[in-house]
C-alpha cells in the first residue's frame, strides 16, 4: 500500500545543511503494522512527517526519493492534492494530545470539523462523532462530546485524538509516540486499543517509538533507525529474537525486564557504536 523509496530529507541553517533522513526505504502492506524504532533524534518523526510533506519548507527540504501510495507519488502532488491525502488517506496521531487538541473548542466542535472536511457524505455529523468516541472506548460519549480538552484525562485526550484520526476512515494511521506522555497503565490501555482497532478496521499502522518493549504482539514488521539511516528492517519476531545489527541488539538490551534482579541498566556506548557503524 505504501512504499518509501530512498527518501532523503535535509534541514538548512544559516551556515550548513544537515541530513536528517538518509536514503530510507521501506514498505507497508495492506493491514500491516510497521514499528519504526530508534532513539530521539534518529529521524523517525521526520520520516513520518515527510510522507505527506508536513515539514515546513524551508528549513526542511526533501532532497531525494519518493513516497508511493497505491502506486501514486505523493511528493509530486500539488498542495491541494496533498490536502486530500492528509487526514483522509493518511491520518496522524501525535505524541502529546494536550498540545494537539485545541483548548478553546469542545470535543464535539473538533470532531465535527474533521468530519465536515473529510467526510462530506455523512448526514448526521454529531451522531457519527459520538459513534467514533464509543469505538475508542470513551464511556458516556454523548456526555463527553460536550467536554473541553482540559476536562479529560491524558488517556481520554489521546482516545479523542485516535477518534479524530479514525473517523475519516484512513488507509494508513501514523501514530508518533502515542503513549509517551501517559503513565504505564494508560499506555497499556492505548496499545490494547490499537490492537483492537487493527483487527476491527483492517487498516495499516505506522507506529513511531523509541521503546522495543511495546511492539511485541503489535507490530508485523520493524524498521530500526539511527542518525537518519535505516539500519535494519524485517519481521518483528525475527528482529526481536535474532537482531542482525549491533545497534538493534543494543536497543533491545536497554529494555528493563521484570524479574531480572537488581543490576545497572545497560546503556549504549556512543563512541564505540559510532566507530562500528562507520
Amino acid at each position: 500500500m505504501l512504499e518509501v523509496r530512498d527518501l532523503t530529507v535535509k534541514f538548512i541553517s544559516e551556515s550548513e545543511e544537515f541530513t536528517a533522513v538518509d536514503s530510507v526505504s521501506f514498505a507497508v502492506g495492506d493491514g500491516e503494522t510497521l514499528a519504526v524504532v530508534g532513539e530521539s533524534g534518529s529521524g523517525k518523526s521526520v520520516t513520518a512527517l515527510a510522507l505527506t510533506r508536513l515539514l515546513p519548507e524551508p528549513p526542511a527540504r526533501i532532497a531525494g526519493g519518493d513516497v508511493l501510495l497505491d502506486g501514486n507519488s505523493l511528493l509530486s502532488k500539488s498542495v491541494g492534492g496533498l490536502r486530500r491525502v492528509r487526514g483522509r488517506q493518511i491520518a496522524y496521531i501525535f505524541q502529546d494530545p494536550a498540545t494537539s487538541l485545541n483548548p478553546v473548542f469542545s470535543i464535539d466542535e473538533q470532531l465535527s470539523e474533521t468530519l465536515r472536511r473529510h467526510r462530506p457524505d455523512v448526514k448526521n455529523i454529531r451522531e457519527e462523532a459520538i459513534y467514533w468516541l464509543d469505538q475508542v472506548g470513551i464511556l458516556e460519549p454523548r456526555k463527553r462530546i460536550r467536554d473541553y480538552p482540559f476536562q479529560l484525562s491524558g488517556g481520554m485526550q489521546q482516545r479523542v485524538m485516535i477518534a479524530m484520526a479514525l473517523c475519516t476512515r484512513p488507509k494508513i494511521l501514523v501514530a508518533d509516540e502515542p503513549t509517551t506522555s501517559l503513565d504505564v497503565t494508560v499506555q497499556k490501555q492505548i496499545l490494547d486499543l490499537f490492537r483492537s482497532l487493527k483487527e476491527r478496521f483492517a487498516m495499516s499502522i505506522i507506529l513511531i517509538t523509541h521503546n522495543f518493549g511495546i511492539i511485541r504482539g503489535l507490530a508485523d514488521k520493524v524498521a530500526v533507525m539511527y542518525r537518519g539511516k535505516l539500519l535494519e528492517f524485517g519481521e518483528c519476531g525475527a528482529v526481536l529474537e535474532s537482531p542482525k545489527h549491533t545497534y538493534t541488539r543494543a536497543l533491545i538490551d536497554c529494555v528493563p525486564r521484570l524479574g531480572a534482579g537488581l543490576h545497572r541498566l545497560k546503556t549504549i556506548e556512543r563512541s564505540s557504536l559510532d566507530a562500528r557503524l562507520q
